[in-house]
């Protein structure tokens, strides 16, 4: 396994990818309008962000991502693994990484949004020290707002 950055020419694999994912949870892939930040990974995370893929014998088998919302805030986005990968570590080990990266760009903060179904998602935020906040974005979807204190010095606003 290992976790690369995004290149253009993953980008039909990382369709194929996200329809399993969400196949998987029962929610419909809607890249016209809900998903629409996957069908363009290029634009929509590499010019204000990063995105990630992990991988085993090139298919990818996990990604996350992170989006800039100031020069202090970031925002996690598509944390995902495939059901079969699940439970090993390997969402752990990419959001690690997120993290990590997103520390060392001296973001102050990162937040996400998700879903109350998302329970082991969830679990695994909190073991990572994010704390429940108040809702930041205009998401219809999410249910439930995080942040990750990443800096402790300077102002955190």
């Amino acid at each position: 396994m290992k976790i690369v950055q995004f290149e253009p020419n993953m980008q039909p694999q990382i369709l194929q990818f996200f329809e399993k994912c969400f196949a998987a949870v029962n929610i419909p892939f809607s890249p016209k309008d809900r998903h629409s930040d996957i069908v363009d990974i290029a634009n929509n995370y590499m010019t204000n962000g990063y995105f990630w893929c992990l991988l085993e014998n090139d298919a990818i088998v996990g990604t996350v991502a992170i989006r800039s919302l100031d020069n202090k805030i970031v925002e996690l986005k598509r944390l995902f693994v495939l059901p079969q990968y699940q439970g090993k570590g390997y969402g752990r080990s990419l959001l690690e990484y997120a993290i990590d990266y997103a520390k060392r760009q001296q973001y102050h903060k990162m937040l996400l949004d998700t879903r109350l179904q998302f329970s082991v998602a969830r679990h695994l935020y909190q073991s990572m020290g994010f704390k429940e906040t108040d809702k930041y974005n205009d998401n219809i979807n999410a249910e439930l707002y995080y942040e990750l204190v990443l800096c402790v010095t300077g102002d955190q606003s």
